[in-house]
């Protein structure tokens, strides 16, 4: 009888186990008001799988970006709960979310969020240093030219955002993201303010870093062509997740 007692607590281990290597971050009950009466999410579960492409899909005021920000640590919800790998990060504090955001997530947004005064090679290096101070200086350039090249802006290195097309400076962006070599990368409306030709290059991109790198990406948009290469897509309506047909 032990025996079996024994044997069934280790499957149930090892379930939750597996679990918790599938489910990279979740959500749980999620609520956030911003005005008296208004919920930007409402009672609002999900989770994000590893090495997955989670869209979350919505009109704007939807919800979409304040639900990103929470899984991002960029946030916090009135009540609920967030896990990462398992393990409850709900309560952090912000110097606490702040080490996790830097070790472990990407971001790419809208507006770029590149640094003027900065070119190319230094808006990706800065953030690579901060990430990983010990590495030699050579290191974190040789890092940031195989991304460069990756993305065939080798000649663009020296060249200040202003001197960039939206197309261009999204790509940096991704450059950025990725340097740390992040656990998830958090992209917030990444199309918003492309050309339709460059925003389907975007799409490709993020489709072909998951295919080859086995990126995990969590993507706010209201842009329904990322449809196309989503694993798992939320649909958020009026701060709550809707079912659609």
């Amino acid at each position: 009888m032990n025996e079996r007692i024994e044997q069934s607590k280790e499957m149930n281990d090892t379930g939750k186990n597996m679990l918790e290597n599938v489910m990279v971050i979740s959500a749980f009950n999620i609520t956030k008001t911003y005005e008296p009466g208004t919920k930007a999410l409402d009672n609002v579960s999900v989770s994000i799988q590893k090495e997955k492409i989670t869209v979350i899909l919505g009109p704007s005021g939807s919800g979409k970006t304040t639900l990103l920000n929470i899984l991002a640590l960029l946030d916090k919800p009135d009540s609920g709960k967030i896990t990462l790998e398992g393990k409850d990060i709900s309560m952090l504090s912000e110097k606490e979310a702040a080490i996790i955001r830097n070790k472990m997530f990407g971001f790419v947004f809208q507006f770029f969020h590149l640094i003027p005064e900065l070119t190319v090679e230094e808006n990706i290096m800065v953030p690579l240093m901060i990430r990983n101070p010990y590495n030699s200086f050579n290191e974190h350039r040789e890092r940031v030219y195989n991304l460069l090249a990756d993305f065939h802006l080798e000649n663009k290195k020296n060249q200040y955002p202003n001197k960039l097309s939206g197309g261009e400076k999204q790509k940096v962006s991704i450059c950025r993201s990725l340097a740390g070599n992040p656990n998830i990368i958090f992209a917030d409306e990444p199309t918003g303010n492309l050309d339709r030709e460059s925003a389907s290059e975007l799409i490709s991109i993020i489709e072909h870093l998951n295919r080859t790198k086995g990126k995990t990406f969590v993507i706010a948009t209201h842009n329904e062509n990322f449809l196309k290469i989503a694993t798992n897509v939320v649909y958020l309506s009026g701060g709550k997740i809707i079912n659609r047909e």
